[in-house]
Formats: structure tokens, sequence, C-alpha cells
């Protein structure tokens, strides 16, 4: 059986809290048909898609190795953004400072997925944490000033990334991602 997967950093508890708490008044004035439930905020490395067990089994294997010497590292949120057409944008992120560790990171999971079989996006990589999607109301438009306002304690938070894991989605479920595996970066503390 086919399962959807994907490859990412998941985010410690007290970030994912800080975040659901400056999230919640918008909410209710920023009309998006789906906002993230706080249990799955992540930051994604690579979607790969339908991925059946032999290759998933590979990239287990690949992932395991090629990240044995990558070592753990901290990243900082930086502001919130939106996808999309600027007045009823389709995505509500928030950002991520630049951390050249993280690129590295990206791009050898990035390498190891297509060495076991996996065909990914080639856009540039984008890191994010997803808030919100979909656009609900044609009639209201985005209020920038009023959304930067409200998530600006949340900039300068930072975090340890001491592993990556692989998430499954469920659509039928809340939450509906699944950690089927957990790789740890080199040198990984166990606070987060």
């Amino acid at each position: 059986m086919n399962r959807h997967v994907f490859a990412a950093v998941p985010l410690p508890v007290h970030i994912k809290n800080a975040i659901h708490e400056g999230t919640l008044l918008l909410k209710g004035r920023v009309p998006f048909k789906q906002w993230v439930h706080p249990e799955d905020l992540h930051l994604t490395l690579s979607f790969l898609g339908q991925a059946d067990q032999t290759k998933l089994d590979s990239l287990r294997e690949i992932l395991h190795q090629e990240l044995l010497e990558c070592p753990a590292f901290l990243l900082t949120l930086s502001t919130s953004g939106f996808f999309g057409k600027k007045q009823q944008p389709r995505i509500f992120w928030l950002g991520i400072e630049k951390q050249p560790a993280l690129i590295e990171l990206q791009k050898k999971v990035h390498a190891s997925c297509e060495q076991a079989g996996f065909t990914l996006e080639s856009r540039a990589y984008s890191p994010h944490i997803t808030l919100a999607k979909r656009w609900k109301d044609a009639e209201t438009t985005i209020n920038e000033g009023f959304v930067e306002q409200e998530l600006a304690s949340l900039a300068g938070r930072s975090f340890n990334v001491k592993d990556i894991v692989l998430y499954e989605t469920h659509l039928d479920k809340i939450p509906k991602y699944q950690v089927i595996e957990k790789i740890p970066l080199k040198g990984a503390r166990n606070d987060s």
C-alpha cells in the first residue's frame, strides 16, 4: 500500500505552543479555510508524495547513514508572510532566520530521497512553517499590519534541531501527521 510521506524538522512543544497561542486571535479574524493543528506544525524539508514500502525502507537506511555526521543546530523564528495573491493569499506562514546548517540539511535530505528513488520538486527551498491554507472569503482582504503585530512576539524565539522525521499524512484524522521514522542528528542534546 502506498502512503503519502514527507521529511521534516519537528518542532519542540514549547515552539508549537507559542505559535498556537500567537495564532488564536488570528483564527477568528483572518479567513483561511484550514488552520494547521498545533500538533501538525513542522518545517518541511522534502515532499515525497506517494511512497511504497520498498522506497521507504531504502530511504530510512540512506537517511540514517547520510545524517550520521550531520550536526544538531539552532533555528530561530522570524516574521510571517504569505504565498499567493497579496490580498487573498493561498498560504500563511511563519519564517525561519537564514541558517546555512538548515540549507545543508535540506540538501542532504533531498539527495537522499532522490537516491531512494523519489521524484521531487525542483523549485528552490523556501523554509517556512505553514500556519494556514486556502483563503475562504472573496469579499475580505488581509490586514498585513494586524497579522504581523499579532505574531511579532514569535520572532527571535529559537529551538534546537536535533533530529528529522518522516511523517505520514492521514487526511481523515486530527492531527493528521504521524511520525513513522525519527533520524537523530550528531550531537543532539536531549533538551528542546
